[in-house]
């Protein structure tokens, strides 16, 4: 899996989280209470799984090394070998 794919698939996974753990503020009844422990456990699994992609594919495709989270979800160099990222399609 290419960074760009990981990035993707780490902000889905954080997406569906939020969800996973604001859809357990709907179960208010205590005969609920299951539901509601799973819905935050998945969302709690979610974070972690989109932890785990980014720390084992957010790198660079040349020298290798993880990139650094910013203020940008994709960067445009790679901030150790200072390689461009971007196709040249992107470039434009």
């Amino acid at each position: 899996m290419d960074y760009k794919k990981a990035g993707q698939v780490s902000n889905w996974f954080f997406i569906t989280s939020i969800i996973a753990i604001v859809g357990t503020l709907f179960f208010k009844d205590p005969s609920q209470r299951m539901t509601q422990l799973i819905l935050f456990f998945i969302g709690i699994a979610l974070i972690i799984g989109g932890i785990v992609v980014r720390i084992i594919f957010w790198r660079c495709p040349k020298c290798k090394k993880m990139l650094t989270l910013g203020y940008r979800l994709e960067p445009d160099k790679c901030p150790r070998c200072r390689a461009s990222l971007l196709s040249d399609e992107e470039k434009k």
